[in-house]
This record gives C-alpha cells, structure tokens and sequence, in this order.
C-alpha cells in the first residue's frame, strides 16, 4: 500500500471531530479510512522525492504523515533506522549512500564534538594550573588534551570519507608521557 505526498485537509463530514488532524494523499485517499489496506508488518514514512526514511512504526495509526508518502513493507534490513542513511526504492528498503557534500556536513559535525569534548575535558585541568593546584598528573592530561585539540583542529574534512582523525588522550601519569605525544605530532 501507498499514500502518495499526504497532506493535511479539513472534510466537510469529521467523523473524528473537530480536535483530530485530518490526512489525505495526493490523490484524495483518506489516511484514516485507508488504515486497514496497509497490511504488511512495517509502515514508514518517506521524503517523496527522496525515498528517505523519516519514520518507521509497525501500527500505521501512529505514523504522522503530514509531508510524507506512507509505504508498508514485510521486511526491514538489520540496522535500519531514522538517520537518513536509509532508503525505501519503490520496493525495498536499502542503505543509502550519501552525497560528498552530505558526508563534508557529518564531518563537519563530528569535528565540532571532538573539539568541544576537549575542551570540556581541558576546562577544569586548566583551571588547576592556572590556580597552581595540579598534580604532575593533571598537568600531563592537559597537555595531552591540548596537543589532541591542536592536532584536531586542521584536519580538513573536505576528504571525508579518508579523515585521519587523531586519536584522543588516554590516562597519562607523567609529563613525559604527556610530551611524547607532541613530540609525535
């Protein structure tokens, strides 16, 4: 079953009444009435243009379909979900591949994280030494923060997907540790 492109709409008869939000698709099929057609185990909403699944429920009735074509399906690939990496291709649901641009704009996000867990966790370690209250050890983990925020920091996430990231600090007990890591760099 398949309601193209619903939308909302207000029938002259509200069999519902006049609190409940009426559906129908492109082509004048009421939502509620068509409920009982979608028979197989998965209801998804999907972008109309894309195919993008935007929703996913196995009782129809608690979809909202306002700007989306609602299909059923029997069968859903391990994994699937929300995100936007997955598809409905008029058959079957896949996984989706995402545009270069897409996958700049994750990137993008991911490096954003990462620079503000470091900078969550270089907070309070520099607070320490700037009260001349760290140990050798917080003193080591704020070195290795801050040379894991430097290293972050030019990586060019236009060559995503092959992004090096660098690898975030582990627990360093001694500022020699804590300097190898920048002499590597």
């Amino acid at each position: 079953m398949e309601l193209k492109n619903v939308s909302r709409y207000s029938p002259d008869n509200m069999p519902y009444g006049h609190g409940v939000q009426y559906f129908k698709s492109e082509d004048g099929h009421d939502f509620y009435e068509s409920l009982n057609l979608f028979t197989k185990k998965y209801k998804l909403c999907i972008e109309p243009d894309t195919g993008i699944i935007r929703s996913i429920a196995k009782d129809v009735s608690s979809l909202y379909p306002a700007g989306f074509t609602v299909v059923d399906v029997d069968e859903l690939p391990s994994g699937v979900d929300i995100s936007g990496d997955w598809l409905f291709d008029g058959k079957k649901v896949v996984r989706r591949i995402p545009t270069q641009g897409e996958r700049v704009v994750k990137a993008k996000f991911e490096k954003a994280e990462l620079m503000q867990m470091a900078s969550i966790a270089i907070a309070p370690l520099q607070d320490a030494v700037d009260l001349d209250m760290a140990t050798e050890a917080e003193r080591a983990k704020l070195v290795a923060w801050k040379t894991y925020r430097v290293l972050l920091n030019p990586v060019d996430i236009s060559k995503r997907p092959d992004i090096a990231w660098p690898e975030a600090p582990k627990k360093y007990t001694s500022f020699a540790q804590a300097y190898k890591v920048l002499e590597m760099a």
